[in-house]
């Protein structure tokens, strides 16, 4: 990890990036909102965008899905040359309908929400075993009857209006409709049913374009920036968030909060199936990345409170397809950013922040020792102040981002990734590490840190791995560091 300060780090009003609640198979296994909304009053939420119905989409136009004959013989899936569209799916019946005419040339919107770009990420991968999905015949194909879709086939569907976050399963029973559409019984399937003895490796940023945002408080403003250094093209812009609000506090007070949020997230993946054939997959990875950068500004007169203040910002949800062997394996990765600011005394606070970091975490199998978790500390870097505090108290802000991530919905990983600071202030102090002589009448201490915690979550059938018996936890991390201090007057 390296750990690095810019200039007198005085007040670093802490960013906290908080990775949790991946839901395995289950929705309401994700972050819950309201398991963490204020216990104050705040300001209404900005609507929300509503994800489109599963129950029926076909009106809308849906990307293709590839039709695929399972893996043998430790082999890839047998791509049948053909394709349809998802365009009705109930995972809990396991019920779909599937569009066996030309579905058109619908763009692929990766994740609902917020437009998705056009262009295509090109994404560093390695993958080994010859492609056996869909080529380019499979458009002229799309127009097959439907008998053409058989029980025991394979669909892999990227993101549609019916599955959002995409869907991996296998065809038990085929019903033919009239029409170009067909009503098919399904259950889940495995990674490995699709791959195979394909083996890849992939690292994949986000085109943050096709994010979607469910902003959570009003007048948030979303836009995107060029990443430092990113050169041009989706893979270097950044999501930026902006939010002021003001909140209210117990005894009638208030905290007037602002924060801009400039976010860079990525996706791993990595399967090896060439020794499917002796006994399982060799390993695989699904994870997560995720480089951000944050100011933030604070003015209130807080008193002693038990937990910090946390303020919902927004939400994001991504699903990203990477291209194995030929077919769509998709990605999920939710986000939820909150400001947080709370301190054990009375404190009066006006203050200027910002921050850089860049996290990782990831869960890891291998044949033979089964499963890990891994978080890279990555860095953390504090930079200049412009404060006014008074007051008895530490003082502890920031911002706290909630994350998961997770394969066709269906698997995840856990885990939080607290960058945070304690400020300890007895008396008065004026700080401007900009280059400014700080005042200080009495103490001012400093202290910042990084927690990591998590866990992998046991249902993990999808990978085609042995089912663990309970959640992974991932080893804590703890690590604290001095900032520098003052007393007296200067």
């Amino acid at each position: 990890m390296s750990i690095r300060s810019r200039a007198l780090p005085a007040l670093a009003t802490g960013l906290l990036l908080t990775a949790t609640g991946c839901a395995a198979s289950a929705p309401a296994a994700e972050p819950a909102l309201a398991a963490a909304a204020l216990t104050t009053e705040t300001a209404p939420a900005a609507p929300a965008a509503t994800a489109p119905s599963s129950t029926d989409t076909r009106a809308a136009a849906a990307p293709t899905a590839a039709v695929a004959a399972p893996a043998t013989a430790g082999e890839p899936a047998a791509g049948t040359g053909r394709t349809v569209s998802l365009v009705a799916y109930d995972p809990a019946s396991g019920h779909a309908t599937l569009r066996t005419g030309n579905p058109g040339h619908a763009k692929n919107p990766g994740s609902t929400g917020t437009p998705a770009s056009t262009g295509k990420t090109p994404a560093p991968s390695r993958t080994t075993g010859a492609p056996h999905g869909p080529d380019a015949t499979a458009s002229a194909s799309a127009s097959a009857a439907p008998d053409t879709v058989r029980t025991g086939q394979l669909i892999a569907s990227p993101p549609t209006p019916a599955a959002p976050r995409g869907a991996l399963v296998a065809v038990t029973g085929v019903q033919k409709t009239a029409g170009d559409e067909v009503e098919v019984t399904t259950r889940p399937a495995e990674v490995a049913e699709l791959l195979g003895a394909t083996a890849t490796e992939q690292h994949q940023a986000i085109d943050v374009h096709g994010i979607r945002v469910q902003p959570l408080v009003k007048d948030l403003k979303v836009g995107f920036t060029t990443r430092p250094g990113g050169g041009n093209g989706s893979a270097s812009a950044q999501l930026s968030l902006d939010a002021g609000t003001s909140v209210p506090l117990p005894g009638g007070a208030k905290a007037d909060l602002a924060a801009g949020i400039r976010l860079s997230p990525s996706v791993d993946f990595s399967y090896d199936g060439r020794g499917i054939l002796k006994g399982g997959i060799e390993k695989a990875r699904v994870g997560f990345g995720l480089g951000a950068h944050a100011d933030w500004k604070v003015g209130a007169t807080l008193a002693a409170s038990p937990n910090p203040l946390r303020v919902p910002l927004a939400k994001l949800s991504a699903s990203p397809v990477l291209t194995v062997a030929g077919f769509p394996v998709v990605v999920n990765l939710d986000l939820t950013c909150y400001l947080t600011v709370g301190a054990d005394g009375k404190l009066t606070v006006e203050a200027e922040q910002d921050l850089d970091g860049a996290w990782s975490v990831h869960a890891d199998y291998a044949k033979g020792k089964g499963w890990t978790t891994t978080a890279d500390p990555g860095t953390t870097t504090v930079g200049p102040v412009r404060a006014k505090l008074s007051g008895d108290a530490t003082l502890r802000t920031g911002l706290t981002a909630e994350a998961s991530v997770g394969l066709y919905d269906t698997v995840g990983v856990a885990a939080s990734v607290e960058p945070y600071l304690h400020t300890r202030v007895a008396g008065s102090v004026t700080l401007d590490t900009t280059g400014k002589p700080p005042h200080v009448e009495g103490s001012w201490t400093n202290t910042a840190g990084l927690d990591i915690n998590g866990r992998l979550y046991a249902q993990i059938k999808i990978l085609g791995t042995p089912l663990l018996k309970a959640d992974l936890p991932l080893p804590a991390f703890h690590r604290e560091w001095p900032l520098p201090s003052l007393s007296t007057t200067h």
